[in-house]
């Protein structure tokens, strides 16, 4: 079986982590607390030659602390384009602010066009998306805040690694955002970071992070418990696997990507929260393997990109390419015939607001609003381009979309 999710980026380096600190009462001391918070953060100011940088448990904690940051107050307005995800629009909600939707361009990102008629003297702060790790127009959008005194979060959650005119990617505007979570670029099952340059703003973060607790220690255990299980449970996906997934899900041994509550609207009790140190542990490892990850992202695109005639977003210099995303004109039918093949593709996004299930309203996002982006979801689908998609393994993909493009 071939997946586009699934915790693709764990490797048995990550299993002996969990392992050790899920089976070894000595490590259990050293769940929250210990010394790879100060180490990952350290990794993360030298590679991007910035001078702040704070973890947390999400790439969700870190949006909305980034938020509290800058000062969004009740009643602000924050600029974000359609074509998202509930976590992002929750963040703001969360703060009192109310979310704007600006539509996308061809590129999956935000339309600067339409950026322009959304900004009003209430509008605080603009949060910048690199849609599956394909940078939007930094520069240009930078301009624009400045002349209008409005803070900037880059939204990295898909693109850290990135660059755009040879800048990393999260350090072009006021705060850089990252998550790594289960599906992202690198993931430590769980967990999130800010950076910055600015002296005010790394002073801040660090003082809303240090006020925020650990998640308890059965949690961390839970988020841990992902890595052995998704490892097993793909590879016997087919027998045995399949139950074992459900199980977990049903006993809830294992930690959410999203909870119920957030579809919701509604803030959980676990978090926010510091990300632990055991979580820390797998991040440090998954840092130094990055840059070797993009740059397989990037060659299994190439890959696609020559074989595949379907149309796909437009790709600007930089894209690091966390999926390969294709617009055909009935998903469903096509993720159905994938996964009868052996092959589970993937959906993001399949509205303007993701997951589908959210709860009508909670988004503030009215429909026909974003009309690109609405289009765009109507038709979007996922090619993995993760570590384990092998040369082989991306010509199997290609050769099963060839016969569905013959049946």
């Amino acid at each position: 079986m071939i997946f586009t999710g699934f915790l693709p980026n764990s490797t048995k380096q990550d299993l002996n982590i969990a392992l050790s600190y899920l089976f070894s009462p000595t490590q259990w001391s050293k769940l929250q607390q210990g010394p790879a918070i100060k180490k990952s953060e350290q990794m993360l100011r030298e590679y991007f030659s910035v001078e702040y940088a704070s973890t947390f448990d999400s790439g969700r904690t870190a949006l909305q602390k980034a938020i509290e940051a800058i000062g969004v107050q009740k009643g602000d307005e924050v600029i974000v384009q359609a074509y998202t995800c509930v976590v992002v629009t929750n963040a703001i909600i969360w703060a009192g602010a109310i979310p704007i939707y600006v539509d996308v361009g061809k590129d999956l990102n935000m339309d600067l066009a339409d950026l322009s008629t959304k900004i009003t003297p209430k509008t605080k702060a603009i949060i910048v998306q690199h849609t599956f790790g394909n940078p939007a127009a930094i520069d240009t959008i930078m301009g624009i805040a400045k002349e209008k005194e409005i803070m900037v979060v880059e939204d990295c959650a898909h693109a850290i690694g990135g660059e755009y005119k040879g800048k990393k990617l999260g350090t072009w505007g006021d705060i850089g955002m990252f998550s790594f979570g289960s599906d992202k670029v690198i993931s430590c099952v769980r967990g999130g970071a800010l950076t910055t340059n600015t002296p005010a703003l790394g002073k801040k973060i660090k003082e809303l992070q240090q006020a925020l607790p650990f998640a308890t220690k059965k949690n961390i255990l839970q988020y841990l418990f992902n890595i052995p299980l998704f490892l097993f449970g793909k590879k016997y996906y087919e027998s045995i696997g399949k139950l074992a997934f459900y199980l977990s899900n049903t006993l809830h041994l294992t930690g959410r990507v999203i909870y119920d509550k957030e579809k919701c609207g509604e803030q959980i009790r676990l978090f926010p929260a510091k990300l632990p140190n055991a979580l820390a542990d797998m991040l440090v490892h998954q840092l130094h393997d990055l840059d070797a990850r993009n740059t397989h992202r990037q060659h299994i695109a190439a890959i696609y990109k020559k074989a595949i005639q379907t149309k796909t977003p437009l790709v600007n210099t930089g894209h690091i390419f966390l999926r390969y995303t294709l617009f055909v004109d009935e998903p469903k039918k096509l993720l159905a015939y994938a996964k009868e093949q052996g092959i589970m593709l993937g959906n993001w996004y399949n509205a303007s607001v993701v997951p589908t299930d959210v709860r009508e309203g909670i988004t503030r996002y009215t429909p026909g609003s974003c009309p690109q982006a609405e289009a765009f979801a109507k038709k979007s689908i996922n090619l993995p381009t993760h570590k384990d998609i092998t040369e082989k393994e991306a010509q199997i993909i290609i050769d099963c979309l060839d016969a569905y493009a013959r049946s």
